[in-house]
């Protein structure tokens, strides 16, 4: 799947985020006239073009009219891809696989980078667009504090991930799976969540350590995987720093 070319950026601090991250190429900003001085400022000072235009023509620009007073646009960077020393160095990574909506994925990216995970997971062209507007929007600039690695190959990079003592963690709704407060992540995990309807792949189960759930009412089958990212995240890695 070919993915475009160049990325938009919202919001003061989103283009803020982008401004100081060595991990971009800006093309340029645009502003709404008399607003956002200091980020003015910051990408002159950086050789970035800025255009000024008034806020209706930001907004036919943007495509709506809560852009928040600045864009930006920036080349899309060439994938990411977890060498030897961060798989040495890692404790904590979330898969998520397949998932169709950028908005969930910018979710799970933003909770992953809240409750300290080390890095967020992607199989390369398959699924929502890490780079689409509505996903780096609701990452609330966590897309750029977060490394977001692209493998072309999720079997190839999970055979080469438990060479490094990875445990390989799954999210199901089925009763079997071990409840969420009976699991130990152990020194070094790897939590993969599966896509909004067909949840994880076939492929997944072979390399699968242990499954888990989470407990939840009898009339609720499962939680949007935005919300199930928070949880487990959480549950795992933020009440139970101390495991």
């Amino acid at each position: 799947m070919t993915r475009p070319a160049t990325i938009t950026i919202e919001g003061a601090l989103a283009v803020e985020a982008l401004l100081k991250s060595s991990a971009f190429r800006v093309q340029r900003v645009i502003v709404e006239s008399g607003r956002h001085g200091m980020l003015v400022e910051s990408a002159g000072e950086l050789g970035i073009p800025v255009e000024e235009v008034s806020g209706e023509e930001l907004a036919e620009i943007a495509g709506y009219d809560f852009h928040r007073g600045i864009l930006a646009y920036a080349d899309r960077p060439e994938p990411r891809l977890p060498d030897r020393e961060f798989l040495q160095g890692a404790k904590r990574i979330l898969a998520p696989i397949g998932l169709a909506d950028p908005g969930n994925l910018g979710t799970i990216i933003r909770s992953a980078a809240a409750f300290g995970a080390d890095a967020v997971l992607v199989e390369a062209g398959r699924g929502a667009d890490v780079f689409a507007r509505k996903c780096i929007r609701a990452s609330a600039t966590a897309i750029f504090h977060i490394p977001v690695f692209e493998v072309p190959s999720m079997p190839r990079f999970l055979f080469d991930a438990k060479e490094y003592g990875f445990v390989v963690f799954g999210t199901a709704a089925n009763p079997s799976a071990k409840s969420l407060p009976d699991v130990h992540p152990g020194e070094k995990s790897i939590i993969f969540l599966g896509a909004e309807k067909d949840g994880l792949p076939d492929w997944f189960s072979e390399h699968c350590d242990e499954w888990i759930r989470i407990p939840m009412s009898s009339e609720i089958e499962s939680l949007n995987v935005g919300a199930a990212a928070s949880v487990v995240l959480y549950e795992l890695f933020g009440r139970r720093k101390g495991d």
